[in-house]
């Protein structure tokens, strides 16, 4: 039969030589790996030699199987020393440790060649055991020196590393480990003949997993989570398994008058494991039993935490609402559902999304922020459930919590609390066949509800950004129509002029055919003209709801380009157009790219310091994989942009000219990038520049957000 007091020293040789393997065949070919496994295989080995020490009743068996096992026993502590120098690639500590090795080297001469290392064997309650000489004394000495001088180089290295957090808490793993690892020297007690059953598997076992799990773990947990939850571990296992053993130990007192050890220690291990594994075995087990007895319940609160999980992802105010409503119909089968929220300017609150409810307008209820209800969620957020404020009683307080909740077709009410203030109210109907609401259902919609709140909170935050954007884009506009009110001005009187000299003329000439026919010619020509410069400005100027539709980018670049010419003329700079035909209508809003190209077409004429060129082109073309594009390109002759600039001219604010605010160009990549596309710049300094704006030929959804601006590379359109 096998001793008892063996099983402890066999699975610490079996776990081991596990890690060992384990640790190597995540990678084989590092040094420190193959250091740390060497170490786990001749742990495994002496711990393997006990095993089978504590089994035998041969004094000369026993004599040889102490020395095999000090054999291994001496070189263990040396290459942990080892494996440490490779841990903090200490060049330093290299010879040292190549010292340590020649010492063992001479011990382990000792231990074959004559009694001062091993002088023979204990035997103790649990078997043999090594009786040592004089010479040990010296390896302990030798242990010490490794023992701090490891310590201090590990702190050491730990200093140098102040800025790698990731690494500072690995090192502070093998730190915690040595120290833990260290205690394993009570078993030399019984080395002296103290008859100390030895521990030290227990300290081994620790510092073994530690350090494995510090190789392999790129992200570690903090090392003092780990002390933490290893001392709540021993507090409970002490606490709640101590005054278990002992009654067992006391059960056998009374049962067989005598207290069988080995049992003893069998009950305890097995009391040691069942606590470890209770837990972990418990919530996977009920988890399976909901799966497959109360599946519906399961399935319900499966789709509740994914939604809980999904709803940060929302933007929109409007989805957030209805994904909130319908889910929780869908999950608990309600016959009905409604989503109040508070309007900040009204100080009410209102239904923004509801299922199962027909009301008219006049029906609807509103809260407002001093109501019973709202002040009652305020102070004391949770679910509210009208049929138990109904029995509480017939005080006013909760009738009227009562009433409003059935003006509002609820029967549980839960609040989405944000920065302390309720901001919506989610009212549910009854569950299928009236089912009640379990505190497990309310705590999970609580949760629920909170989540919401945040989303609701950043959904609003959005819709706030994206008015901002439109205010600084309208101001964008209007800041670019100023710069053109000037040149419009000459271009609108010039033919002004003309039509008024004719017309006063008139009278005199009115009997001269040709000058009739030649004043109507001209009067036509010049007021077409009018129109159709005063069209484009008012086109351009006029605020209007974003509309994606299909539209010509021709038309598009054509009425811009036109609008500019005066701008430009007066400059001395010729737009020219090299337009491609038969180019599909793509969706766009076309305001929005009417801005754009006013943006970068108006930046390229004030580029030009004197007389020059712009030139406008479309292309299509198709990307390598197969997706076409509409391309805009706009060349100029100008002074160009300068490499340091050229990274930044997107940015918000960021300009190189005397005026301007440094908006253009950032609008305009950011419309770019909502509409799929993206931009690619290319500029010489004294050359000049060309944008190139690609939009995407299947692009429909103005939420588009993939995309974005390109510098310095080669555009596939040209």
């Amino acid at each position: 039969m096998m001793n008892p007091y063996s099983i402890p020293t066999l699975l610490t040789s079996l776990l081991s030589l596990f890690l060992g393997g384990f640790v190597l065949s995540k990678n084989k070919k590092s040094a420190l790996h193959r250091t740390f496994a060497l170490w786990c295989f001749l742990t495994a080995y002496w711990q393997g030699i006990w095993t089978v020490l504590f089994n035998i009743h041969s004094h000369e068996a026993a004599d040889t199987l102490v020395r095999l096992g000090y054999s291994g026993i001496i070189f263990i502590p040396i290459l942990f020393f080892h494996f440490v120098v490779e841990f903090t690639h200490s060049e330093s500590k290299r010879r040292l440790s190549r010292w340590f090795y020649i010492f063992g080297a001479g011990f382990l001469l000792s231990v074959w060649t004559t009694d001062a290392f091993i002088e023979g064997v204990y035997i103790y309650f649990w078997g043999f055991y090594p009786k040592v000489g004089p010479l040990h004394v010296v390896y302990l000495v030798t242990l010490s020196v490794m023992l701090f001088t490891g310590l201090g180089l590990l702190l050491h290295y730990r200093r140098e590393l102040s800025g790698q957090p990731v690494k500072v808490n690995q090192v502070s793993y093998v730190f915690v480990s040595t120290v833990t690892y260290s205690l394993a020297a009570t078993d030399f007690l019984a080395n002296y003949g103290l008859e100390f059953y030895p521990l030290g598997f227990i300290f081994t076992n620790i510092h073994a997993g530690l350090i494995a799990y510090a190789i392999i773990q790129f992200r570690l947990l903090e090392i003092d989570l780990i002390i933490r939850k290893s001392l709540i571990y021993v507090f409970l296992l002490l606490v709640l398994l101590l005054p278990c053993y002992l009654l067992v130990v006391w059960g056998e007192m009374v049962a067989f008058g005598e207290i069988h050890y080995p049992f003893s220690l069998i009950i305890l291990v097995l009391f040691i494991v069942v606590g470890f594994l209770f837990p972990k075995l418990r919530f996977l087990t009920e988890e399976a039993f909901e799966r497959v007895l109360f599946k519906r319940r399961y399935d319900y609160r499966d789709t509740l935490l994914r939604s809980i999980r999904d709803m940060v992802s929302i933007v929109e105010l409007d989805a957030v609402s209805n994904n909130l409503v319908q889910t929780v119909v869908k999950a608990l089968r309600i016959d009905r559902a409604s989503l109040y929220l508070l309007d900040d300017l009204k100080g009410n609150f209102g239904m923004k999304s509801s299922f199962g409810l027909v009301l008219n307008s006049s029906e609807l209820p509103v809260l407002r922020r001093e109501d019973p209800l709202v002040r009652k969620l305020t102070s004391m957020p949770g679910a509210l459930v009208r049929e138990e404020l109904e029995m509480a009683g017939n005080e006013a307080a909760t009738e009227n919590l009562a009433r409003q909740m059935g003006e509002m077709r609820a029967e549980v009410t839960l609040p989405l609390v944000a920065k302390e203030r309720v901001i919506g109210l989610l009212n549910l109907g009854y569950k299928e066949g009236n089912e009640m609401y379990s505190d497990e259902d309310l705590e999970l919609l609580s949760t629920l509800a909170n989540q919401a709140a945040i989303a609701i909170e950043n959904a609003r935050l959005y819709e706030n950004l994206k008015q901002s954007q439109s205010i600084i884009r309208r101001g964008d506009r209007l800041a670019s129509l100023g710069q053109l009110t000037a040149g419009l001005a000459h271009e609108i009187r010039n033919p002004l002029v003309a039509i008024r000299t004719f017309t006063q003329l008139l009278p005199e000439r009115y009997q001269d055919p040709d000058f009739r026919s030649n004043f109507q010619a001209l009067a036509m020509k010049e007021v077409e003209r009018i129109c159709g410069l005063v069209n484009d400005l008012l086109s351009f100027a006029r605020p209007s709801a974003p509309n994606v539709s299909a539209e010509s980018i021709n038309e598009i670049v054509e009425s811009i380009a036109r609008i500019l010419e005066t701008e430009a003329k007066e400059k001395g700079v010729q737009i020219y157009r090299r337009l491609a035909a038969s180019l599909p209508k793509i969706f766009v809003d076309k305001e929005q790219i009417k801005q754009v190209c006013m943006n970068v077409i108006l930046n390229a004429i004030q580029a030009i310091d004197g007389r020059g060129v712009v030139q406008v082109s479309t292309l299509l073309f198709a990307k390598n994989g197969g997706e076409q594009f509409v391309q805009i390109g706009i060349r100029d002759s100008g002074i160009g942009i300068a490499d340091k600039d050229l990274e930044n001219i997107f940015n918000p604010f960021y300009t190189t000219k005397k005026e301007g605010s440094g908006l253009g160009l950032s609008i305009s990549h950011q419309i770019v990038q909502e509409h799929g596309g993206y931009i690619v710049v290319e500029s010489n300094v004294g050359e000049g520049t060309t944008f190139f704006i690609n939009l995407p030929v299947s692009y429909q959804n103005h939420q588009g957000v993939r995309g974005g601006s390109h510098l310095h590379e080669e555009d596939p359109g040209r």
